[in-house]
């Protein structure tokens, strides 16, 4: 019979049991084995495996002593019972018959133990026996001792029934209700403490999910964290995948922020443990690409000062809190506030001999021979390095402090105006938040070098959206994620306009009541802020008769990132991860296949080449341009208005075709071209009204009579120069 694994370890472990009792068993075998055990000691305590009591820590010499104590003490037990061994009685079977011939050696039971060993037998009886007669004395004592208590009770009692004056069984039965009453009440109260806890528990449950929930939207808001918009730029965590966002200040500025902008009130430490795990601390890893050249420029500047002691602020963000009393409110950051008009930048001691050397991106112009022998004049930006005196510096600085300013108001005031929008939309309203991602390059799971290398590799355009309307299904306003997908690689007016056709269609089947729509989208010239995109506003209403009011937001040039970003990235990255798997997105039916099967978040619309032509045929050749295109954040148009009212932020405070009251108002700009006419004889086809602030050349005339620099310089010796007044600016006149 196989004997099992237990059985066969059973074995081995009596087998070298037997061994070790012969080898234990033979002097010279025993010897050999203790000088064996000797040198393997000397090994393990050479290789620092065996270490002396004296080379251990504290602890372990405490469990060592702990076992040795409780070795002997095992020990000791052992041989007290060896000593101490009971009596044991032997019982001698007596047969029925006797054999013929009687044994004479009769063994005495008593012989067989010492008289040493009887008498200590004898003594352990007698000390029991001792014992057990003391326990009963005590037990005899104290039940007299209770029987004369209940004595004295029987006798009391005896005379408190024989009293006159004893209180009738009514009044002891009374007092023994108010008794138990009061129990109650004690009973009542503490399960009413109890409850009454509970309840406090859960209400500071809910409140504490309600301030972590307060913190993550914080978080969440673009002023605060700006989304990636790379498509490996994803994290992912307990099953739930989150495209990154990066902190746009530290921690402890974040902080002071939220403290002083909402009403919610936490320490640092619970603000910093429950920051989702999505938003990360940017890393140098993280190389910025799409960086604003004006925060870039005055950031290098302000940084090459700090670092040679002339400015105590390191960032422009420590600048604008330094000069304004709210970095967050318009009126300072347009210098129009009574507090803090008058802050200027305080400078150190510094000398002008010591040139300063720091950093700037500029563009450059540059000529080159083309093949055919022939000059081209190519436009280059470059990271120039720039080497000047302190003192110009400065003058730099104070130069590009109001323009800065300026455009630190436009990213606040856009922010702050659509979040206020998306918040209190009507249910007539929709917010359509449009942005180009990066084209798509079609690729498959293996390619051949001549392709990799080659000029073979096709691509695919992704104009990516977010609709923010009211959902009746779900009974609040809801976002909506849409992408348009074409062959057709342009991203100018002409194919925007063929983009945003889905858009608009999806829109009105989530929410058919919906009668204004207010766009917002980055603003680069190229693509969504031109003279064509303000003529393609008045021309929606041709393809939906319901529509009445546009409205064209634009943010802050260089801050446009937002959420349509994460749809383009969710969706190249799907088409990626596939293309791992040994999928093949070679072309645009497989590209557009993939992403209908494996994204359903995200609606998919097609827009034909045809399309995008048949509306570039709509557009006039001949649109007059608006002197301060650049300047425009807002373009509003009304079905009952014949002119486009454009103005330098977003405001929808003020009425459509009228002049802001709140100073916003840029122009206004009027179209009388037919619809689908491709050129315009008249020569008042299309009408440019401005008002008479906007006068021509204003981005000359800026600056140059509102700076005043360095008011007061007194020389003293060895060239260095001390700035008793720092210098001033006024900015409260941009516009004249």
């Amino acid at each position: 019979m196989v004997k099992t694994k237990a059985e066969r370890l059973a074995q081995q472990r009596l087998c070298k049991r037997r061994k070790y009792a012969e080898i234990k068993n033979d002097p010279e075998l025993w010897a050999l084995e203790k000088e064996k055990q000797r040198a393997i000691y000397q090994k393990r305590k050479s290789e620092k495996k065996q270490t002396s009591l004296t080379e251990k820590s504290p602890r372990e010499k405490r469990q060592i002593r702990k076992k040795w104590k409780q070795n002997s003490k095992k020990y000791r037990q052992s041989k007290k019972e060896e000593k101490t061994k009971v009596l044991n009685i032997i019982h001698v079977p007596v047969p029925e018959s006797f054999p013929e011939e009687t044994n004479n050696h009769v063994v005495d039971p008593i012989g067989l133990f010492t008289k040493e060993d009887l008498q200590k037998a004898q003594r352990k009886i007698r000390y029991r026996e001792l014992k057990k007669r003391i326990r009963l004395r005590s037990i005899i004592k104290s039940l007299q001792k209770i029987n004369v208590k209940q004595k004295m009770t029987i006798k009391r009692l005896k005379s408190l029934i024989n009293n006159s004056n004893i209180r009738s069984r009514q009044e002891l039965n009374e007092d023994a209700k108010t008794l138990q009453n009061r129990r109650n009440k004690r009973i009542n109260r503490v399960s009413d403490i109890s409850s009454l806890k509970s309840r406090k528990d859960t209400k500071f449950r809910l409140l504490r999910q309600k301030v972590i929930e307060s913190i993550e939207t914080f978080y969440n808001d673009d002023a605060v964290s700006t989304i990636s918009a790379g498509k490996k730029e994803f994290i992912t965590k307990n099953k739930r995948r989150m495209q990154k966002r990066y902190l746009a200040a530290p921690l402890k500025v974040l902080h002071k922020k939220m403290l002083a902008e909402t009403d919610v009130k936490v320490s640092y430490s619970f603000f910093t443990k429950h920051r989702p795990f999505w938003v990360l601390q940017p890393k140098p890893t993280n190389r910025e690409t799409c960086l604003c050249v004006q925060h870039t420029n005055m950031e290098l500047l302000i940084k090459s000062l700090y670092n040679a002691s002339i400015i105590g602020e390191k960032n422009s963000n420590e600048i604008v809190s330094h000069l304004c009393c709210d970095s967050n409110n318009t009126k300072c950051l347009l210098r129009q506030c009574n507090f803090c008009k008058d802050k200027v930048i305080s400078y150190k001691e510094f000398s002008n001999s010591t040139n300063l050397t720091y950093f700037q991106w500029r563009k450059t112009s540059k000529e080159t021979v083309t093949k055919k022998a022939l000059k081209k004049k190519q436009v280059l930006t470059v990271k120039a390095q720039v080497t000047t005196q302190p003192l110009t510096a400065i003058r730099e600085l104070e130069r590009l402090m109001c323009p800065f300013l300026l455009h630190v108001h436009n990213i606040v005031a856009q922010y702050t105006t659509m979040k206020h929008l998306k918040a209190n939309l009507k249910v007539s309203e929709a917010v359509i938040h449009v942005d180009f991602s990066e084209n798509y390059c079609l690729k498959y799971a293996e390619e051949v070098q001549s392709f990799h290398f080659g000029g073979s590799r096709q691509q695919v355009s992704l104009h990516t959206s977010v609709i923010y309307t009211h959902i009746f299904s779900v009974g609040a306003i809801h976002p909506t994620s849409i992408c348009t997908i074409s062959r057709c690689v342009r991203h100018d007016a002409a194919a925007i306009w063929a983009h945003l056709i889905p858009f608009i269609k999806h829109a009105l089947e989530i929410n058919p009541f919906i009668t204004t729509l207010h766009f917002l989208s980055d603003s680069p010239i190229s693509q969504y802020r031109n003279k064509f995109m303000f003529y393609i506003i008045t021309q929606i209403k041709n393809d939906f008769e319901y529509i009445s009011r546009i409205t064209w937001n634009y943010t802050e040039a260089g801050h446009g990132k937002g959420a349509p970003d994460g749809v383009g990235a969710v969706l190249k990255r799907t088409a990626d991860r596939l293309v791992n798997f040994g999928r093949d997105v070679g072309d645009f039916e497989s590209f557009c296949e993939i992403i209908k099967d494996n994204v359903e978040s995200v609606v998919i619309k097609i827009v034909n080449e045809e399309t995008i032509k048949q509306k570039e045929n709509l557009l006039p050749k001949n649109l007059k341009p608006f002197r301060g295109t650049l300047s425009i954040h807002q373009v509003l148009w009304d079905i009952l208005s014949e002119r486009l009212t454009l103005r330098t932020v977003s405001c929808f405070l003020c009425d459509i075709d009228e002049q802001c009251i709140h100073g916003k108002h840029l122009g206004f700009y009027e179209f009388n071209v037919a619809i689908g006419s491709n050129d315009n004889k008249s020569e008042n086809a299309n009408i440019v009204t401005l008002l008479a602030e906007t006068a021509p050349r204003r981005r000359e005339r800026n600056f140059n009579k509102s700076i005043k620099i360095l008011s007061d310089i007194t020389f003293k010796n060895n060239e260095w120069y001390i700035l008793d007044q720092p210098s001033t600016f006024k900015t409260s006149q941009f516009y004249k």
